[in-house]
């Protein structure tokens, strides 16, 4: 599959340049290649450490000692319906101040968290949407978030004299009603135990 995707993008990328006037000469090509690599260089490199944490994690199954670990802690706590849902909520508001990638994010915490979860009855589904939930709330008002010096930008065009503290501070009003209104909306899927999509419930059988 990668060999047939690499040559119909490859195919169409050069066919566009060549009517678009962009590629006028074979040098052309690698070249524009290789500026678009460039700015998914860091998460190239983000993806190979993620890749190699998880490896280490499948090889050494300390992932699954987690998962199994956490569902008993879970379950000694009683947290074992929707308020573990709403812990896990707030538990991925909290690193997605830390962590601004979402795919990053999600990498580190899925091979731990969605057996977790499934070890206490939970549709792995329902634990991606959680995740959703809180990464959509929280991401806005992460500092580290380049879309965030973006949005700055475009505000300066309107507001010369913004800064990214007015920025920050008027996308934080937005936090709390999202981190009230989709747990809520998955509180409402968890009652009337409906389904997620086509075969995917929130409560496993």
């Amino acid at each position: 599959m990668v060999p047939l995707l690499f040559g119909a993008f490859v195919i169409a990328g050069v066919v566009y340049g060549v009517i678009a006037g962009t590629v006028r000469h074979k040098d052309d090509v690698p070249r524009t290649m290789g500026e678009s690599v460039t700015s998914m260089a860091g998460y190239i490199v983000l993806i190979l450490v993620i890749a190699q944490f998880i490896a280490v994690f499948n090889w050494s199954n300390v992932g699954t000692l987690l998962a199994v670990k956490c569902a008993a802690a879970l379950e000694s706590v009683g947290l074992t319906g929707f308020s573990a849902v709403v812990l896990l909520v707030l538990v991925v508001s909290v690193l997605n101040l830390f962590v601004t990638s979402g795919s990053a994010l999600w990498s580190l915490m899925a091979p731990v968290f969605v057996p977790t979860f499934a070890l206490i009855g939970t549709e792995p589904a329902l634990t991606l949407a959680a995740f959703r939930s809180a990464d959509s709330s929280a991401q806005m008002i992460t500092p580290l978030n380049p879309y965030l010096f973006l949005s700055l930008a475009l505000l300066r065009t309107y507001e010369p004299d913004a800064s990214l503290g007015i920025l920050m501070s008027r996308l934080a009003v937005y936090l709390v009603p999202f981190l009230v209104t989709w747990p809520a909306v998955l509180g409402l899927f968890h009652a009337l135990d409906l389904p997620l999509g086509p075969g995917a419930r929130v409560r496993l059988p």
